[in-house]
């Protein structure tokens, strides 16, 4: 196995564990029937999918967020959030680096248009889950709000924090090799 493979699963697991970490850390209920929360595991979703890359930010993301509901309790939710945070990541991923070559000098606007549609569509991803697979119908749009609310604070901290950390080579190589 080549040292940057091995390297970025490595990095990817260690951002499993980060993802994970940062969901049950910092948890703020939110008045809904689900019981759900906010959390900054966003955060951390995004960064997997910018300096990992598609496939091994899905990796990291998908199996952080998932354990974190595992964890938590939230084991009816658990299946969605495989798929949801996991389709994040690897959207983050494709669209930053899709962004990145047709504007190579604007890392900035590239994440931050990147994000915002990462958390859009999880917050569609789970109105949908809970409208159509856990039946709870249009009741379930009470947690667009929120999830928007969790989105909008992992953009706001993600983005600027993305670009502190790619000023580091170690992470500057983990994104190389992402793009191999």
């Amino acid at each position: 196995m080549k040292m940057h493979k091995l390297q970025q699963m490595v990095a990817a697991a260690m951002l499993a564990a980060l993802t994970c970490i940062a969901t049950l850390v910092l948890v703020i209920p939110i008045p809904i029937a689900s019981g759900g929360y906010i959390n900054l595991g966003d955060c951390i979703v995004l960064l997997s999918g910018w300096f990992l890359g598609p496939v091994y930010g899905c990796a990291a993301a998908a199996i952080g967020s998932f354990l974190a509901d595992v964890f938590t309790g939230f084991l009816a939710y658990a299946p969605a959030t495989l798929l949801i945070k996991g389709l994040m990541a690897l959207l983050a991923g494709l669209l930053f680096q899709t962004l990145r070559k047709a504007c190579p000098k604007q890392h900035f606007v590239s994440r931050l248009l990147s994000a915002v549609l990462c958390e859009l569509f999880m917050a569609g991803g789970y109105f949908l889950y809970e409208c159509l697979l856990l039946g709870n119908g249009i009741a379930a749009a009470a947690g667009i709000p929120w999830n928007l609310l969790q989105g909008a604070a992992a953009v706001i901290l993600a983005v600027p924090l993305a670009q502190k950390l790619e000023k580091i080579s170690s992470i500057r190589k983990w994104t190389a090799s992402a793009e191999k």
